[in-house]
């Protein structure tokens, strides 16, 4: 497979096409390249705008993501790859989003995202997923499926 070697400034002008942490960077460069190809015009990527902190009831409570990442988790086997359990958590929790989720943070990722990664840690700090699972993995505890079992429904 060929490789390529970027600047640190080519790398900072990608990070507002990053949706994830660990997200490939083959799949970042295609989607500023399609991007570029829809408009057809070569012109650079809009500026991102400073957010500030959104007001109560404009985000998902992070809570709200543990019962859905579980749940996941658990119809997988017990295990999953953190990127496409954030991925699929986008298309069932999509309605429940506030306006505020849907930034994008300076990181250039969308705020849901990064918050679900937060749901996560909170959720090993609980032992409610594995604390030993490898890097890129997911895991669900037998504590984590009890209270997927009570919580759940």
């Amino acid at each position: 497979m060929p490789r390529i070697e970027i600047s640190d400034q080519t790398n900072a002008r990608l990070l507002p096409y990053v949706r994830s942490l660990g997200e490939p960077a083959d799949l970042v460069i295609n989607r500023v390249l399609d991007e570029a190809e829809r408009r057809g015009d070569g012109a650079p990527p809009p500026k991102l705008k400073k957010i500030s902190r959104p007001a109560d009831g404009e985000l998902l409570p992070e809570s709200e993501y543990w019962v859905p990442i579980l749940d996941l988790l658990s119809k997988a086997g017990g295990r999953a790859k953190g990127r496409d359990v954030i991925d699929a958590l986008e298309e069932r929790l999509q309605s429940q989003f506030g306006r505020a989720d849907e930034d994008i943070l300076e990181m250039g990722e969308v705020r849901w995202r990064n918050r679900a990664r937060f749901a996560r840690l909170r959720m090993k700090e609980l032992g409610l997923v594995s604390s030993d699972s490898p890097r890129g993995i997911w895991e669900i505890t037998e504590k984590g499926e009890r209270f997927l079992e009570e919580e759940g429904g």
